[in-house]
């Protein structure tokens, strides 16, 4: 003979998910749009800072005697020169 089967009961006193409300879904993608915002303007300055360094080391202009292979606007010259 086999033993009758007793099923085993638990009770949980809180739930055990949380309810999850249309504020926090708002405030979790106000804070992603934030973070992303950050990264894309810290990417922008390192980016920017880089070429500022790098017109820095390698200066090509005939102010600083070095000839550049670049077409002149002619901007500097005053009007009907």
């Amino acid at each position: 003979m086999q033993e009758p089967i007793t099923p085993v009961i638990i009770e949980l006193a809180e739930p055990a998910t949380e309810e999850i409300t249309v504020a926090d879904i708002l405030i979790g993608a106000f804070s992603f749009t934030g973070v992303l915002l950050l990264v894309a303007v810290a990417l922008a300055v390192l980016f920017a800072g880089g070429l500022i360094g790098l017109r820095r080391l390698r200066p090509a202009n005939a102010i600083n005697g070095e000839t550049a292979n670049q077409t002149s606007l002619g901007l500097h010259l005053p009007p009907g020169s």
